[in-house]
């Protein structure tokens, strides 16, 4: 899971006790824990700019920093279906290893997960992703159009899992569509590694 120098900035600064101080920081993983649980609900219209955030910290602009850091760490980590555990393995990597406020932070990600999970499902668009191929390769003598139509035909089945719904795709294709796909996700392919090799 790769983050944002911002974001992983305003973790830092959140597992920092002399910037958010402990009182702040439980607020902050409370309205992420109340804002993210009620997602695509009414309930979810309150901001971090009410009267009782004022009156614990001073120092506004990196409370709300710390709060939206901790909202989006949850949505990527969320997104990459990553458990508390995972989660906590990849925070490791940060300087957060050394906070006794990560348990907390991991508690209250598990505690959002199942309802980002659901609000991910109906609000998703991403595609499904290919996970298995299998291919049969017949050999068509006739068919119920033409007499004599002997050429060799590739029955494929591709598994698909989205959003951990597995699903198949299958289709014929004779020996020039199946290569031309072949030729077409090469391309993809190639296309993909200048994309990972110039950023």
């Amino acid at each position: 899971m790769n983050i944002s120098t911002e974001i992983e900035l305003g973790l830092k600064r959140l597992c920092n006790p002399a910037l958010i101080n402990d009182q702040c920081f439980q607020m902050l993983l409370q309205k992420a824990e109340k804002i993210l649980g009620t997602l695509l609900s009414e309930t979810s219209e309150q901001t971090l700019n009410d009267e009782s955030t004022i009156n614990i910290t001073s120092k506004q602009d990196i409370a709300k920093e710390a709060y939206a850091s901790l909202v989006a760490l949850f949505t990527i980590a969320n997104r990459h279906c990553l458990d508390g555990k995972s989660l906590n393995q990849n925070l490791q990597t940060l300087v957060l290893a050394n906070t006794d406020r990560l348990p907390e932070i991991i508690k209250t990600y598990e505690s959002v997960r199942p309802r980002l999970t659901e609000v991910s499902k109906i609000t998703t668009t991403s595609l499904a992703n290919v996970v298995d191929v299998e291919c049969r390769l017949d050999y068509c003598v006739q068919s119920s159009v033409f007499d004599d139509v002997s050429e060799f035909l590739y029955k494929v089945r591709l598994k698909t899992i989205d959003n951990g719904t597995i699903k198949y795709i299958d289709f014929v294709c004779n020996t020039q569509e199946l290569q031309e796909l072949v030729f077409k996700l090469k391309d993809a392919v190639r296309h993909l590694e200048k994309i990972t090799s110039a950023s």
